[in-house]
């Protein structure tokens, strides 16, 4: 008999508007410890207002959301210990060089000296950024930008790292590295949680995938599941089953 899995994120019946405007309607979704989970739908569905709401950048109208044993709204700092956020569109301080800021973000997240040290080496060196250590911010590319977003949410060695549009930028190696790193940090019952619209990077790398439509979710699960949920053949991609099932959805709105 397998082990139950513990979960990392838990949100029930959550709703948000703007402006009188339903950008999440009761919607529910649930990450496990060791997984990486996508969260895909169609521009506006409301995968980035999840993710804003899951790291206290805005606030629910209803509902709840756990991260490990914390309620968000009850524990509004604690939890956030356990978490590491990369937005869609980073924005970094310009006036500091790649280093001094991982090392700045090091000491405010309450890691040892030595251990930044330690990790701002390994994440420079992973990332090929050692040459850019000592560069202003304002000189990087876009990629290499991103790429030091992506340090600055693993140097506290987060318990979940939450991705809005991970690979904006990045480019084929750097996707490659990214994934063996989260590869390395789901053995130690890490997780990823994903947000994107890029269906085949999704179904390349996500253990499970939650499908939103108009902020409800409309499906979830692992592709046997998805396949299953949508009636399409074994051999259908993620993207024929987002089709199918967003088509549906529309249809029944």
């Amino acid at each position: 008999m397998l082990p139950e899995r513990s979960l990392i994120v838990q949100q029930v019946d959550v709703w948000k508007a703007y402006d009188g405007v339903q950008a999440l309607q009761g919607l529910n979704l649930e990450v496990f410890r060791g997984e990486t989970f996508g969260l895909v739908g169609p521009n506006g569905a409301g995968k980035t207002t999840t993710m804003k709401i899951i790291v206290g950048l805005l606030r629910m109208d209803k509902g709840r959301v756990n991260v490990g044993k914390f309620d968000i709204e009850k524990n509004p700092y604690e939890y956030k210990r356990l978490i590491g956020y990369v937005p869609e569109m980073v924005s970094l301080p310009d006036y500091l060089t790649t280093g001094e800021f991982l090392t700045y973000v090091g000491k405010i997240r309450n890691v040892p000296v030595d251990v930044i040290e330690e990790r701002k080496n390994f994440f420079l060196r992973i990332f090929d950024l050692e040459e850019r250590r000592d560069s202003l911010i304002l000189s990087l590319s876009r990629g290499m930008k991103q790429k030091t977003a992506m340090a600055a949410g693993l140097i506290h060695d987060p318990d979940l790292l939450i991705l809005d549009e991970p690979f904006y930028g990045i480019d084929p190696a750097g996707q490659r590295k990214l994934k063996d790193l989260f590869n390395k940090r789901l053995l130690d019952n890490k997780s990823i949680f994903m947000a994107t619209h890029m269906l085949d990077t999704a179904e390349r790398m996500c253990d499970r995938v939650a499908i939103i439509h108009n902020g409800r979710k409309i499906a979830s699960g692992d592709m046997k599941d998805l396949h299953n949920l949508s009636k399409t053949g074994e051999d259908s991609t993620l993207e024929e089953v987002f089709l199918k099932l967003t088509q549906e959805a529309e249809v029944a709105s």
